[in-house]
């Protein structure tokens, strides 16, 4: 359908470009300047305006558009320039990276050189003394050959006219010829190839090797911003995302606030399952093998689900002990459990709060409750570590045991446990934090420990010695669960039923 298009002529009347008749209104049906040949055509039939009325008003929406536009200019110029800076600062970032992997790859090398040099000097120098050593074997045998032979040759003769003294005598050199040519005493003096500080040399090889993930992975570093690489929708806007659990670096299950489900998304954002599970269910974490395993504080159990099996129970607990929180490892299998004996917190030494840590299998192999302390007076007092331990996280590589314990109704702390634990630190509300109130955390890649603070909104991020704290990122909305992936990214589940999906370590 064509439309009809105003052309000015010289006295600056507007016709119609496909009659070339004088322009006589706007058809409000197709929202075209039409002639009256366009409107017994064409528009036959359809609703029309007086050109100076319409005029008007679209004069008006127009200055009310330019004026939006006059606005919004400068915005997207100061835009432009933001991501100006963003650009030069990712390309400076990404030079000191490359620069400092460089050096200490350099640096690495340079000592793999001498470790390898050290090692085959040390095999020319033992090839040359073993060498002097089995020379001067080789001549003591061929003596003992010679004088062996010696003997032989003579030893008839010798019986026939020797006295009995001289019997008694050739017996005593027989014997001790035949004890020198014996083959324990050639194993005994000759020598065999061992390389003195070879093996030594070699475990400082296999150390620097060893060494050599550490020095790269320290020199990867924190982005001085943090990008948002993609937001997905994990459940209704008003049910804020309670748990996330990596699958691989590119799925993970995802949960709600009290949803009868659990949904298996990628990180582009598309639902690739769905598994049913109990409202009850106050944690889940996903096994090597892609299973989850679920604790249930109403049924006092420990489940493992799959999308292709019945549900199993690992471990059944006793009348007074409620699992809440539960972190598998994927390396060894095992997993661990925090229980309490009421969904309260508490810090009375009477009550039951605790971390335990089982095998594969269900098999109980460690119990982390109580810590000792010493006090003013060289006095020592037990107490509980926990009161209301959440959520639970593992370093796979050192075994360090992160807990988000509760210790109110809207705060907690962060606590941190060695593989034996003995608490290495704890962080709760500081001087420049009014309220901490965590509700989730995890281990990043470089061993960082990353929790989700409900009341200012950030993500935190801690060193493992608990020496460093910075804020990783802010949030529009208020952070729950989190999971961290090998590639460097975070996975951040919100109030709103989103999840984030930030890059914030190149």
């Amino acid at each position: 359908m064509a439309a009809a298009v105003m052309e000015g002529n010289n006295s600056g009347e507007g016709r119609c470009k496909k009659h070339f008749e004088t322009i006589q209104g706007l058809c409000d049906t197709c929202d075209e300047l039409v002639c009256v040949k366009c409107m017994m055509g064409h528009h036959n039939g359809h609703t029309f305006t007086d050109l100076e009325a319409r005029v008007g008003e679209k004069r008006e929406l127009l200055q009310e558009r330019v004026q939006e536009m006059r606005g919004r200019v400068p915005v997207l110029q100061q835009r432009v320039a933001e991501l100006s800076i963003q650009d030069d600062k990712n390309q400076r970032d990404t030079e000191a990276v490359i620069a400092s992997i460089t050096q200490k790859g350099e640096s690495i090398r340079n000592k793999l050189e001498n470790i390898i040099s050290n090692l085959i000097a040390n095999a020319e120098n033992q090839r040359k003394e073993t060498g002097r050593q089995l020379s001067g074997t080789k001549e003591v045998t061929e003596d003992l050959i010679a004088r062996g032979t010696s003997f032989l040759e003579n030893v008839d003769s010798r019986l026939k006219l020797g006295s009995n003294l001289e019997i008694i005598h050739l017996e005593r050199e027989c014997s001790k010829l035949l004890m020198k040519m014996s083959e324990d005493h050639l194993i005994h003096h000759i020598p065999s190839p061992r390389f003195v500080g070879g093996e030594e040399s070699v475990e400082k090889l296999q150390a620097m090797v060893g060494d050599f993930y550490s020095d790269l992975a320290s020199s990867l570093k924190l982005m001085s911003y943090v990008r948002i690489d993609a937001t997905l929708t994990g459940c209704e806007s008003d049910i804020f995302i309670t748990k996330i659990s990596r699958v691989s670096d590119t799925e993970a299950w995802i949960k709600g606030f009290k949803e009868d489900e659990i949904k298996l998304f990628n990180k582009r954002g598309k639902l690739l399952k769905t598994l049913a599970i109990r409202p009850t269910c106050h944690d889940f974490s996903t096994t090597k093998s892609g299973s989850l395993l679920t604790v249930d504080p109403k049924l006092r159990w420990v489940q493992c689900l799959s999308s292709d099996n019945e549900p199993t129970t690992l471990v059944d607990f006793q009348e007074g002990q409620l699992p809440i929180s539960i972190y598998v490892n994927k390396t060894t299998g095992n997993f661990l459990v925090g229980l309490v004996d009421s969904l309260k917190h508490s810090s009375s030494f009477l009550s039951t709060r605790l971390i335990k840590k089982f095998s594969y299998d269900g098999q109980e192999l460690q119990t982390f409750q109580y810590q000792t302390k010493k006090s003013f007076f060289g006095r020592q007092s037990t107490s509980n570590i926990f009161t209301y331990p959440h959520r639970i996280a593992e370093n796979e590589q050192t075994g360090d045991i992160a807990v988000i314990n509760w210790t109110g109704d809207f705060t907690g702390e962060l606590v941190v446990l060695n593989k034996d634990g003995e608490v290495i630190f704890r962080h709760s509300n500081s001087a420049e934090e009014d309220t901490f109130s965590p509700w989730d955390v995890a281990f990043d890649v470089l061993g960082n420990i990353v929790v989700s603070d409900r009341y200012s909104r950030n993500i935190q991020l801690f060193k493992a010695s608990g020496r460093a704290k910075c804020v990783l990122h802010k949030c529009s909305f208020t952070p729950h669960a989190i999971e961290a992936f090998s590639d460097g990214k975070l996975w951040i589940g919100h109030s709103n039923g989103k999840v984030s999906i930030i890059q914030y370590m190149e």
